[in-house]
């Protein structure tokens, strides 16, 4: 048969797709039930495959087939009129097969006969003839009396010989009869034309769902459109409009009861009983669900048929119905919800529900019992949105619940707003009841960083006794300049919101170490995370810092964390742009938290920035007038530190006696209230200050005080800045000292060795560069086919910004080739490296100049040695030692490019091997200072083995041996170390000589 359109007018087939699945088992069944039987009909569900089964059948039987699709018949005929339209379709599609019958229908309504008799007569015209007349959505005609009697008639008065095919879902029109006559009247319906096993195994040939046939046949029945279509996927985006497309159709076959109850169940996420449809307002559930069950839907039933389950892609649908329900229904259906919710315990969803159905009133009622879980697991984003929904002002019984997120969220105005409505009679017996000290404690907080210090201590005044009140003091101290008074295992012996609020004193008293690993309890672990991060920098870990930052992810984070610590740590990285807008970003959410301290401290952080990274007196001028018009004087702490930039400030413009009264005023408050943080540096600045002005005694005891509390406190990376912005305290201090092993010659060597150290990403191309040389493109050993690719990667990284001229290429990679033969050797080795560069990754000409892009996706061995040595230079104590340790594990492969030797790469070899013996020296200075004796005189040995001429060395090996109590090892390195001296004809160093005399008494 040739195809014809898809609605099947004049008689033609309808177009099947290419990919539709043979089914050589159903059309041989509907070729037997037409030789049998003048009438067959196909009634079942939508997506039962009843079309294309019929079209396939049609497709392979010899003879005349005419097809009608129903669907075509005008919606639109009046009383009457559906007989004539009906006719019409069918002589148009019985033409061209049989010309009289066509014929001999238009003559009958021109006559103006009856349906029923143009059935009659139709059914006479057809004798002889071997025409298969198919009726296709005879559903559609229900209600039609005229369509209804014409087929009724037709039906009944079939000779043998023609065959009539009807084919419905489900439900044939009840208008139609004599089709209970089984001697005439064949029926195919759901069993028959649902996939087998072998059938659907067949259908999902080449499908990547990866499904089981016989477990979607088992799950669906073989129903066609369950088995062909993944209505299980959890991705209701994906082939969402083939889905929506299939769903609505699939609901079109249903009453109003019917779809009703799978469109307002679809609410429930964890199946529909009778029980809980007639909790959200259903009437007779159980009868619905029953006739349900008859049905070929994408539904899950258990096994007795009491619960049902609408798979994913088919609830999705039913779900967007939903919001198609007006407004009142909608409204009293997610009520009924609500408390369907509550009643199993699910306190949460039902606020939900009920915040969506506009019943404020109620969602905050059952909000009082759902929000100590949610806030107990630092969902502060669902309380937030819960509180937001309930304005003006939360009521006194979620009012815990709103200062905990406006702790969590840095929204100081959220405890003002409450503060305000709720007014004193409110917070004054706040101490009477459950937890009210602990809120109590936050609303100080908020009035403090909203710059309302009057009613902070009006607040503060009402609190008994205890760690809240001690821990609100400590937050008010920071503006009245007293010294807190807060338990050294303050931190142990509170949770929730104030344990996040003593880590904040902690940092700004200096105290790092308590902040280091303090990680226990959700609130510690989430809220005190900038404080970690922040630690952990002032202490000079930062590659900890910045993995501590990229682990909070892509999203907004925390205020603290934005604002302020993400400038800070660009600009400890090197990367001053970054610096910058992330002050400037910070802003936007600064404004969001109604906080003055915040607006004082960025405008501090600003002047910090433009004299640090940009020596720019001016702007900084401008940044700290600001920070004074908005109150900065009011805190104490703001004050000392506008004191202390407004000091370099003066400096930097050489009006150094302006400066002392600053940095004096700055260097006594810090101390009178235990603040160490940027002590150290205020007090250096003080140093060169006083230094400059004449006062070299209180030069030398503003430093040693620097030297003093860095040590004592950790934050000895601040302490390096501040030496580099004035580098001639640690000079002057160093060359006072009697010996050179003091530690401010450690740090004069860190300030003459110690670079920006720069951050690196997850890198996509490393370079292995000591012993056999390696590349890797994203985890894969990759080998460029010119040695010298390799070469040219490795002298790119060793300069600023992965970039480098022609000129000095040529010099450095092919210093013994002509000009015209090194350019084509340098062509060649760029394009060799481009071609194992991983995609994102460029090597790129502009002009001269080539360009590694972008260079933090490169990391090299000696990249990250070089970063290891400058960020130890930073650090103390045991971190230190660790930096030290895992630098100097990089080298232990081997040297520098391993057995490959050129000008360039033997300059290279010699700075590092320069560089690792100076990380020697200073890992065994470390582990000597920390008691790891073993350590300090393995390395002070392997020192000398390199470089007996190390006299540092000498010293060190010389302390490590008194250490371990061997006399005899110290006399006898004493003596080599005399022999060396006399080896270069120079005497032996007096201070070697008391130092053997002390440490042999």
């Amino acid at each position: 048969m040739s195809g014809g359109d898809p609605g099947g007018r004049g008689g033609a087939l309808p177009r099947l797709p290419g990919h539709v699945i043979p089914r050589p088992r159903l059309v041989r069944r509907i070729h037997r039930l037409l030789d049998q039987y003048p009438v067959l009909v196909v009634a079942a569900s939508a997506g039962s495959g009843k079309t294309t089964a019929a079209v396939q059948a049609a497709q392979a039987r010899p003879g005349p087939v005419a097809w009608v699709s129903l669907a075509g018949m005008p919606g639109n005929a009046g009383p009457g009129a559906d007989g004539p339209a009906l006719t019409r379709l069918l002589t148009a599609a019985v033409e061209p097969h049989a010309p009289a019958v066509a014929t001999a229908l238009t003559g009958a309504l021109a006559r103006g006969l009856s349906a029923s008799e143009i059935g009659v007569l139709l059914a006479r015209a057809l004798a002889g003839t071997d025409l298969v007349l198919v009726l296709d959505r005879v559903e559609t005609i229900g209600g039609r009396a005229g369509a209804e009697g014409l087929l009724d008639a037709l039906v009944g008065g079939l000779p043998e010989g023609p065959r009539l095919v009807l084919i419905s879902r489900v439900e044939l029109p009840p208008g139609l009869g004599g089709l209970g006559d089984v001697h005439r009247v064949a029926f195919i319906e759901d069993g028959e034309l649902a996939f087998d096993v072998a059938e659907a195994a067949e259908a999902l040939r080449g499908d990547d769902r990866g499904d089981d046939p016989s477990r979607l046949v088992a799950a669906t029945g073989g129903w066609v459109t369950g088995v062909l279509y993944d209505w299980w996927g959890v991705d209701a985006a994906a082939s969402a409009a083939q889905h929506e497309c299939l769903a609505a159709e699939l609901l079109t076959q249903l009453t109003p009861a019917e779809a009703a109850l799978l469109v307002r169940t679809s609410l429930l996420d964890d199946g529909v009983t009778a029980e809980r449809a007639n909790a959200l307002g259903l009437a007779s559930p159980d009868r619905t669900m029953a006739a349900l069950r008859g049905r070929r839907l994408p539904l899950d039933w258990s096994a007795d048929g009491s619960r049902m389950v609408a798979l994913p892609r088919f609830r999705h649908h039913l779900q967007r119905e939903i919001e198609r329900l007006d407004a009142d229904t909608l409204r009293v259906l997610r009520r009924g919800y609500a408390t369907l919710l509550q009643g199993r315990g699910r306190h949460e969803d039902a606020v939900a529900e009920l915040l969506m159905s506009g019943d404020t009133a109620a969602a905050r009622h059952v909000a009082e019992h759902a929000l100590p879980d949610v806030l107990g697991r630092f969902d502060l984003t669902t309380a937030e949105g819960w509180l937001d929904r309930m304005r003006p002002a939360p009521t006194p019984s979620l009012a815990s619940a709103a200062l905990r997120v406006a702790f969590g969220r840095e929204q100081c105005w959220r405890g003002v707003r409450l503060a305000d409505h709720h007014g004193r009679a409110w917070w004054s017996r706040l101490a009477e009841q459950p937890g009210g000290e602990e809120d109590l404690a936050l609303l100080v907080w908020c009035l403090w960083h909203a710059g309302r210090i009057d009613g902070a201590r009006e607040i503060l005044g009402v609190m008994p006794p205890g760690h809240p009140r001690d821990i609100a003091a400590a937050v008010l101290a920071l503006a009245d300049d007293s010294t807190p008074q807060l338990a050294p295992d303050v931190l142990h012996r509170v949770a929730g919101p104030l344990e996040a609020m003593v880590m904040r004193i902690a940092y700004r008293s200096g105290h790092l170490r308590e902040l280091r690993d303090s990680t226990s309890g959700t609130w510690r672990s989430v809220a005190g995370t900038p404080w970690r991060v922040a630690a952990l920098r002032a202490e000079g870990r930062i590659s900890r810092a910045e993995e501590a930052y990229a682990a909070v992810g892509d999203g907004p984070g925390p205020v603290w964390l934005a604002a302020f610590e993400a400038a800070e740590l660009m600009a400890d990285l090197g990367r001053r742009d970054d610096a910058w807008s992330a002050l400037l970003a910070g802003r936007q959410r600064i404004a969001s938290t109604g906080s003055r301290v915040y607006e004082i401290l960025s405008l501090l952080l600003e002047a910090k920035l433009a004299l640090r990274l940009d020596r720019d007196p001016p702007r900084a001028a401008r940044a700290l007038a600001e920070a004074e018009r908005r109150g900065c004087a009011r805190y104490a702490f703001t004050a000392e530190l506008a004191d202390t930039w407004r000091g370099l400030e003066l400096l930097l413009a050489g009006r150094d006696h302006d400066a002392v009264p600053h940095l004096t005023a700055a260097v006594s408050a810090m101390r009178a209230g235990d603040r160490h943080l940027e002590l150290p540096t205020a007090a250096v600045y003080l140093s060169e200050a006083l230094w400059r002005t004449g006062d070299e005694d209180g030069a030398d005891a503003a430093a040693d005080l620097a030297l003093e509390v860095a040590t004592a406190q950790g934050p000895r990376n601040l302490l390096l800045q501040a030496l580099e912005d004035v580098p001639s305290v640690a000079v002057r201090r160093a060359d006072a000292e009697p010996t050179h092993s003091s530690r401010w010659h450690e740090l004069v060597s860190a300030l003459a060795t110690a670079r920006p150290v720069a951050g690196c990403v997850e890198p996509r191309l490393t370079l292995e560069d000591f012993g056999p040389v390696r590349l890797a493109a994203d985890g894969r050993e990759v080998h460029p086919r010119l040695a010298k690719s390799v070469e040219l990667l490795a002298y790119l990284l060793d300069q600023p910004s992965a970039s480098a001229r022609r000129q000095a290429l040529l010099e450095a990679l092919f210093p013994d080739r002509s000009d015209t033969t090194g350019r084509s050797y340098l062509r060649q080795a760029v394009y060799r490296l481009r071609e194992v560069l991983p995609d994102g990754l460029s090597l790129l000409q502009d002009g001269d100049v080539y360009r590694l892009t972008p260079a933090s996706a490169v990391v090299s061995a000696s990249g990250t040695l070089r970063r290891l040595l400058a960020e130890a230079a930073r650090q103390d104590g045991e971190h230190r030692w660790d930096t030290l340790r895992r630098a100097l594990a990089i080298a232990e492969r081997g040297s520098y490019f391993d057995s490959l030797s050129t000008h360039w790469l033997d300059t290279r070899r010699a700075e590092l091997d320069s560089a690792l013996l100076r990380a020697r020296v200073d890992a065994a200075a470390v582990a000597l200072r920390l008691g790891r004796v073993r350590e300090a005189r393995r390395l002070a040995r392997a020192v000398l083995d390199s470089d007996p001429y190390r006299e540092q060395a000498w010293r060190l090996a010389l302390c490590a041996a008194e250490a371990a109590g061997s006399d005899d090892e110290l006399l006898d390195l004493y003596r080599g170390y005399l022999g060396v001296m006399k080896e270069l004809g120079v005497p032996p160093s007096p201070d070697l000589r008391r130092l053997v005399d002390r440490l042999r008494r």
